[in-house]
């Protein structure tokens, strides 16, 4: 009889697993807190981040340990994944690519660095949220202003870390601030 061979994750790639698990709940769940196997962008980043995508990055030093994915570095107009430890602006918001009607997969992720409650409270509606969920994360009312102007389907993914905490809010996800 033979056996079947599988391959046995190592211990990074079981934290990019969980991690990328993380991500996909907080996803499918907008606006709902996932545990990270470890705190800041770099777990989130390395789980989605691969040969075959582009990436922008603010952070030098991190910038530099995504290149070693053997993504492409790119100008945040061109980048796939937007990794960003500095604030979420309005122009960031209005460059980010957004996709379109016909390829809305076309659109970014950003993945930020947010205080996640110490921002104006925002409402959040649409699928995948049961009923209204309140969050409060420390970006300004003219990013989701900018944000709301893009139509949907076309629009970003957007990953918002704090320490080992993530929240995410799809393009599909509805923005109220309060």
């Amino acid at each position: 009889m033979n056996a079947i061979a599988f391959p046995i994750p190592d211990a990074e790639e079981r934290q990019d697993n969980a991690a990328f698990e993380a991500v996909m709940w907080a996803m499918a769940r907008p606006g709902t807190e996932r545990l990270l196997p470890k705190k800041g962008l770099l777990p989130v980043a390395l789980s989605l981040v691969d040969l075959e995508t582009s990436i922008y990055c603010d952070d030098l030093e991190l910038r530099e340990m995504l290149a070693r994915t053997g993504a492409a570095l790119v100008p945040l107009e061109r980048a796939d994944h937007v990794i960003l430890s500095g604030d979420l602006t309005a122009s960031v918001a209005a460059s980010v690519a957004t996709g379109s009607a016909l390829y809305p997969d076309q659109g970014a992720t950003v993945v930020a660095s947010v205080a996640l409650n110490d921002g104006p409270r925002l409402r959040l509606t649409g699928p995948g949220v049961d009923g209204v969920v309140t969050i409060a994360p420390a970006i300004g009312p003219e990013f989701w202003e900018t944000r709301a102007r893009i139509r949907y389907p076309a629009g970003f993914e957007l990953v918002l870390v704090e320490g080992p905490r993530v929240v995410c809010l799809p393009r599909s996800t509805l923005v109220e601030v309060l």
